[in-house]
């Protein structure tokens, strides 16, 4: 698995909002930033996983009813 480099508070305080920072503000804001960034990737990996159970028992079903109207 790919090793993620943390935001460091020199790149945080490019992005507009942030230029004013204090290294305490920056530093608190990384943390609730990287906090909600594992969040939504965990949400977004739930919602897929949810999604390929589902395509797989769609796709089961489908071939059921085909070889029920073949066997027919």
């Amino acid at each position: 698995m790919k090793k993620h480099k943390k935001l460091s508070i020199e790149e945080l305080k490019a992005y507009p909002g942030f230029e004013n920072f204090t290294k305490e503000e920056a530093e608190e804001a990384i943390k609730s930033l990287e906090s909600l960034s594992i969040l939504l990737y965990e949400l977004f990996m739930k919602e897929k996983i949810e999604n390929v159970k589902h395509l797989k028992q769609t796709e089961k079903h489908e071939t059921e009813q085909q070889q029920q109207r073949l066997a027919a």
